[in-house]
């Protein structure tokens, strides 16, 4: 397995992706479209994985966690690495680490990096990062959390035609390096 990784967020017209440690939105429709992508796989004996850091699984309730169907990787400073491959878990004290640790699990077809923006932000700097799941929201929530921007290495590859649910317009984006 090689080590390269995707993200996958939302942002809104000012690069914002959350407010108070929370979405600042909640549209079903991109709830939707990020299960779809990190499940879906090009075999069912394979396996997608999301990284998330500690706050982000403690934020998830107990009854949707682990998130089903994906090997969830909590990044933890106070962590050392430990597998719990029946509950599809492993905790790890760095990306790094959790990407050397998934190298021993065999059938891992994408890896996701999943809401954080020091995680996010920091992964634009990686040279595994290999594409970029983005979904536009058009409106300004006033959030205090925010997307750096994708790097000018990357090229659009997707566009999907905007969408709107609770007054709220929206599209979809892929973009590859």
């Amino acid at each position: 397995m090689n080590k390269n990784f995707s993200i996958i967020l939302a942002t809104d017209d000012q690069n914002g992706i959350g407010k108070n440690w929370n979405l600042a939105w909640n549209l079903s429709s991109d709830l939707k479209y990020f299960k779809k992508i990190t499940t879906q796989t090009t075999s069912e004996n394979k396996k997608n994985v999301v990284i998330m850091w500690r706050k982000t699984w403690e934020s998830i309730p107990e009854k949707f966690r682990p998130l089903p169907l994906r090997i969830n990787c909590i990044l933890s400073r106070n962590n050392n690495s430990k597998i719990d491959l029946e509950k599809n878990i492993l905790w790890s004290n760095s990306l790094e680490n959790c990407l050397e640790e998934l190298k021993n699990i065999p059938n891992i077809e994408n890896i996701f990096i999943i809401w954080w923006a020091k995680l996010y932000n920091d992964s634009l700097k990686n040279p595994n990062l290999n594409k970029i799941y983005l979904t536009k929201v058009s409106w300004n929530f006033n959030c205090d959390v925010f997307f750096n921007w994708i790097p000018d290495n990357f090229k659009l590859e997707n566009k999907s035609e905007t969408q709107e649910e609770k007054w709220i317009k929206f599209y979809f984006e892929i973009w590859k390096r």
